[in-house]
């Protein structure tokens, strides 16, 4: 345990810890595909970006670099022309990737559920007109 650790009781439900910041990053959008494409090995920016899809240069760069800051993900260059960068998962960051494959299996064994409850909450709230009380409370 580092020093730093040991001065804190965290505890995620307080509103105050700083393990919220650490769930923040780590549950992102970007973070958990980036762990699941690093997964069985190291990959240059673009063939990580590649296996991501759908997200941006400028967002998965922003996304490594936090990651790299957190010690999920190391980023590896050798010299050359052009020079070549590696990104791979630190031993911090493999250890993300039994959770992540969880939460992975959840959400294609659950997405068609999902899907149909979104829909016919759609078309509920759809059927019965706006509310006006609901629609002043999403506005604050």
């Amino acid at each position: 345990m580092t020093r730093e650790a040991s001065l804190y009781d965290f505890d995620l439900m307080s509103p105050a810890c700083p393990s919220r910041t650490v769930l923040r990053h780590v549950a992102d959008r970007w973070t958990p595909l980036v762990v699941v494409a690093l997964t069985d090995g190291p990959l240059r920016f673009t063939d990580l970006r590649r296996r991501v899809g759908g997200v941006t240069a400028k967002v998965l760069t922003q996304t490594l670099r936090s990651m790299e800051r957190d010690g999920l993900v190391l980023r590896e260059e050798t010299p050359g022309v052009p020079p070549r960068v590696d990104y791979r998962l630190t031993a911090l960051g493999a250890s993300l990737t039994e959770p992540v494959a969880a939460l992975r299996h959840w959400a294609e064994a659950h997405a068609a559920e999902v899907l149909a409850h979104r829909e016919h909450h759609d078309e509920r709230h759809t059927a019965a007109g706006p509310d006006p009380a609901r629609n002043r409370t999403e506005r604050l």
